[in-house]
């Protein structure tokens, strides 16, 4: 079978990681990347090539018969380039956020499903084995899905500029803390009301410092579950922490990360724990899980609508900050 023509849109630090997982697979042949800064896009094909190289991005999908694309673009990024792989029935992996606006999420769900390519969203979270075992249970075990979750985001970095920006980046919630916000869909459902307190506490004389830096979320579900997220961009520098605590009628499962968990059975009569535990790649298991998407002509498991609604719940917790009050949350589309 022959490999997939694959390219690379947005030559960044997270583009670079996937690049080499992609390279490490033999159904992957690169063919071309693209970046508004040239020099960004020669890197990537010295690190990665052999492979064409572009500024303009419609010029590479005029140009290149692609079967994949890698949408690596920061969220204020975001055009009309999930359009233009729709047109030319290119599969594609897109990062989250997907994009700032739900007009223009809700844009890229409709040519997904118009064309039938298949999309990947990444959240890779959700490839991880614990989270796995978690969802497999809940599926198999429980006749509600309703619970608790809690949950705890915290580093210490300026990032990027754009980063810093909250009308380029939508802000630490919606631009990385959505990770945290994607799970708790996975595992408890739909939201239906989310309140968010956002300041920023320790970046006041940082001058072009916009987004939040400190923020507390509370989510509703429609099958009663609740969650709250904590999340700051004040804590210890040169460390990305997160851990996640799920309860459910009968255990309670604590997560070091999506490939680690403690199970402990909450019986009176129990007391017992079981361990999960992995070293499962993440990035990897969503190039696989993809690739194999489109051979088998199937849907990914996280799959554009996916994108779409975790982006309405994270645009949602936004607007309620801004705000000041609770929002009820409708379907989006």
């Amino acid at each position: 079978m022959k490999p997939l023509r694959t390219a690379i849109l947005g030559c960044g630090k997270i583009a670079r990681k996937h690049a080499a997982v992609l390279a490490s697979l033999k159904e992957i042949e690169f063919t071309g990347f693209c970046d508004q800064v040239l020099e960004n896009a020669l890197s990537f094909r010295d690190s990665f090539g052999p492979g064409e190289v572009f500024t303009d991005h419609e010029q590479m999908f005029r140009e290149l018969n692609l079967d994949l694309v890698y949408i690596c673009l920061p969220p204020f990024a975001h055009t009309n380039e999930v359009e233009l792989a729709c047109k030319h029935g290119v599969h594609f992996l897109i990062e989250k956020p997907i994009a700032l606006s739900m007009d223009l999420a809700n844009q890229m769900a409709s040519h997904v499903r118009t064309s039938g390519v298949k999309c990947q969203v990444g959240v890779m979270y959700r490839h991880g084995e614990a989270v796995k075992w978690l969802k497999e249970y809940m599926h198999n075990s429980l006749t509600t899905g309703a619970g608790f979750m809690s949950a705890r985001y915290s580093c210490n970095s300026l990032h990027r500029d754009w980063w810093r920006d909250r009308n380029k980046s939508g802000g630490q919630l919606v631009e990385q803390v959505i990770h945290l916000l994607d799970m708790t869909r996975f595992w408890l459902g739909e939201p239906c009301l989310v309140y968010s307190i956002q300041r920023n506490l320790f970046h006041t004389r940082v001058e072009d410092y916009t987004g939040e830096d400190t923020s507390a979320t509370t989510i509703c579900f429609e099958n009663g579950g609740i969650a709250v997220i904590a999340a700051t961009n004040g804590a210890i520098p040169n460390r990305w922490d997160y851990d996640w605590q799920v309860v459910l009628p009968e255990i309670t499962a604590e997560f070091k990360d999506a490939n680690h968990a403690v199970v402990h059975n909450t019986r009176p009569d129990s007391g017992s724990t079981l361990t999960v535990a992995s070293e499962k790649d993440l990035l990897l298991a969503q190039a696989v899980d993809l690739v194999s998407a489109i051979r088998e002509d199937r849907d990914p498991l996280v799959p554009i609508e996916e994108g779409v609604r975790s982006l309405n719940l994270a645009l949602s917790a936004a607007f309620s900050a801004q705000q000041g009050v609770p929002i009820h949350l409708e379907p989006p589309g």
